[in-house]
């Protein structure tokens, strides 16, 4: 994370993240992003939620992975 912030512009509009690593919860990235982008950059909001494919077959949905994003208002 803090790689990535060090190639952020100095007013970013957007930032996201795409996590496959198991055992890490969408609510743990939402607080990774809380602590760092929204401290930097507090006009944000951020998102974070899970990936999924969809089974057609079955209508269940295979989970992937977990995202996150922050993005500017203004």
């Amino acid at each position: 994370m803090n790689a990535c912030l060090k190639i952020l512009s100095d007013k970013p509009l957007f930032f996201l993240i795409n996590l496959y690593t198991t055992g890490i919860s969408s609510i743990v990235l939402e607080n990774i992003l809380k602590l760092t982008l929204l401290s930097l950059y507090p006009e944000g909001k951020i998102e974070a939620g899970e990936i999924g494919l969809p089974i057609t077959n079955n209508n269940l949905i295979l989970p992937c992975g977990i995202y996150g994003r922050w993005e500017s208002n203004n």
